[in-house]
């Protein structure tokens, strides 16, 4: 027994090297350490048990991703007239200075949204924020409700020209553009129909009392008789295919401004360089006799003995015969590839460049993907760009209906040519590290009216139809239209 108590004799006996509270301070430390690594759940089964919840919203201009730059983001804007080379005039032959019309754009207020996410997801200035707010007298900005309806008519300058903001019933507050600055007052939102009878009416010559002798009333009135009568101005606007559209359209008696909103009308459903060939035709029904102020009722392409129409409905939407809305250019998904979703770098008009340190805008959204990963078209439409460059390696642009287009970039390898048509969730090519990239990534976009928004926040159009009596007044509207049309022959 001695010999087994010896050894702990001579323990008791040793001086350690350290102040005796110091050591057993340390063992203390050393058991706490090892009894919380064995008996405390790992991280694994903690997030199994305990899933972290990811609010999808957040991947915002205002959210960290903006301002921390990841290490696979490229920083380059390209130019429009780089990324659509010739096809960025849905036609050709258009003079330059034709500038398309401003185009509503209609967002709807979200939970976790403030002034300034809003205007950073629609990729509008801070400044034409502080200028609006500045002529603010209803409050009506600093008092939004989630689900509110904003408008905003942005023309193809990025400038603000418009901002309309529902009140109770038909009034709303109209912020309008007025030099470099804003006015704001209250105003009544009456939509204007389009099957008002003012085109029907004909106005009466006003009776002029005559000064004249009556042998010379007589002689003016010979003359009056042997004039060539004036053809009197048709509702009707019809053409053939003999070449470019835009020529065949300006032979026909449209203007550009109507050309304009033709192309962007019918945008993704016809290719204006490829789909129309000579002897196809077309047809245009306005409200009164044509003019430039005249409203488009109905428009149908005839191409290839196929029609396709459009024809407006009292909404000022335009929909098909089977009354689907025409001009909302379907759906579209909100993520471009089909699982990984890891954004390594989101929209911001003001990302810094951590490498110059200028502030240049980051038009896209980032996702983080090995190479070789199926990129997948968000929406219907037609395949318009499908090439290399330099700074967006191989890329993709597709047109869609409506006012939208979709840019992939940096892909490994393409699946597509220009002027296919496409369905959604097809996929057009392999995500790569091609162009001016330090990372394999993705680089996706989202366009409005040709301006890039942010695509994980911006309302994706829905491909609403009509039901019930709507959907039979439009119906009997439609009857009308065609009977107009072809009574022009």
């Amino acid at each position: 027994m001695n010999r087994f108590l010896a050894p702990l004799s001579k323990i008791t006996e040793w001086e350690p090297p350290i102040p005796r509270q110091h050591l057993y301070a340390i063992l203390m430390l050393a058991g706490f350490s090892v009894a919380s690594v064995t008996l405390l759940p790992s991280p694994t089964e903690l997030l199994a048990n305990n899933p972290i919840s990811v609010n999808s919203e957040d991947l915002s201009a205002d959210a960290a991703l903006a301002d921390i730059p990841a290490a696979d983001t490229e920083y380059v804007t390209v130019p429009d007239h780089e990324l659509l080379g010739n096809e960025a005039n849905l036609v050709d032959g258009l003079d330059d200075d034709t500038a398309p019309e401003p185009q509503w754009l209609d967002y709807q207020v979200k939970g976790d949204d403030n002034l300034s996410v809003i205007f950073n997801t629609l990729n509008l200035p801070a400044k034409t924020l502080h200028k609006l707010l500045e002529v603010d007298i209803q409050n009506s900005l600093i008092r939004l409700k989630i689900n509110q309806k904003l408008s905003f008519l942005i023309d193809q300058n990025n400038v603000l020209q418009q901002l309309a903001i529902p009140l109770d019933g038909d009034r709303r507050v109209l912020f309008a553009r007025q030099g470099d600055t804003y006015v704001s007052k209250i105003d009544g939102n009456v939509q204007q129909s389009s099957d008002d009878d003012s085109s029907d009416t004909v106005s009466k010559p006003v009776q002029v009392a005559s000064t004249a002798t009556p042998a010379k009333a007589v002689n003016a009135a010979e003359k009056e008789t042997t004039k060539k009568p004036v053809a009197k101005p048709s509702r009707v606007i019809k053409g053939k295919i003999a070449g470019a559209f835009v020529v065949s359209a300006r032979n026909s008696g449209l203007s550009n401004n109507q050309i304009h909103r033709i192309a962007n009308m019918f945008r993704g459903r016809i290719d204006f360089r490829r789909d129309l060939h000579k002897g196809d035709g077309f047809r245009v029904l306005f409200d009164k006799p044509h003019n430039d102020d005249a409203k488009i009722l109905a428009v149908t392409f005839t191409i290839s003995g196929r029609d396709i129409s459009a024809y407006r409905n009292a909404d000022g939407q335009f929909y098909d015969e089977s009354a689907s809305n025409f001009s909302g250019g379907g759906t579209f998904m909100r993520y471009p590839i089909p699982s990984q979703r890891r954004v390594s770098s989101g929209f911001s008009p003001n990302r810094r460049n951590p490498v110059t340190g200028r502030v240049q805008p980051h038009n896209g959204t980032d996702f983080s993907v090995r190479v070789g990963t199926p990129v997948l078209a968000t929406g219907d439409g037609v395949i318009v760009k499908a090439t290399s460059h330099r700074d967006m390696g191989r890329y993709v642009v597709i047109r869609h209906g409506g006012k939208y287009t979709t840019v992939y970039m940096h892909m490994s390898k393409l699946l597509v040519k220009p002027g296919q048509k496409i369905k959604q969730g097809q996929k057009i090519g392999l995500s790569g590290n091609t162009g001016r990239s330090t990372g394999p990534h993705l680089h996706y976009e989202f366009r409005i009216n040709n301006r890039p928004v942010n695509a994980m926040r911006v309302d994706l159009p829905m491909n609403e139809g009509m039901g019930g009596k709507a959907k039979r007044q439009f119906l009997a509207k439609v009857r009308e239209y065609k009977r107009l049309m072809n009574q022009a022959g």
